[in-house]
């Protein structure tokens, strides 16, 4: 599923056109937040899986980064642990 998503979601895409993808896939997100300090960004999650029965889950964070333009510049992902 991550990788589908961020080929799915190519750089310049508009804010409108992020969110429409991720609220068609349901997946959980912010709003676009537009900040001069730390740049304007929608932050999806997509959640472990707790059906899985694994010592450690990973869940993942990302960051899609846009300019002054409203034009998607980056994706950053981050995986996150849980477990012992």
């Amino acid at each position: 599923m991550l990788e589908g998503l961020t080929n799915a979601i190519s750089l310049q895409s508009t804010p409108a056109e992020v969110l429409d993808y991720l609220d068609g896939h349901k997946i959980k997100h912010s709003e676009y937040l537009r900040d001069a300090v730390k740049g304007n960004l929608i932050q999806a999650f997509i959640p472990y899986d707790p059906s899985e029965w694994r010592v450690v889950y990973t869940s993942y964070g990302i960051d899609f980064r846009f300019d002054d333009h409203n034009r998607l510049i980056a994706k950053e992902i981050h995986e996150r642990y849980t477990g012992p």
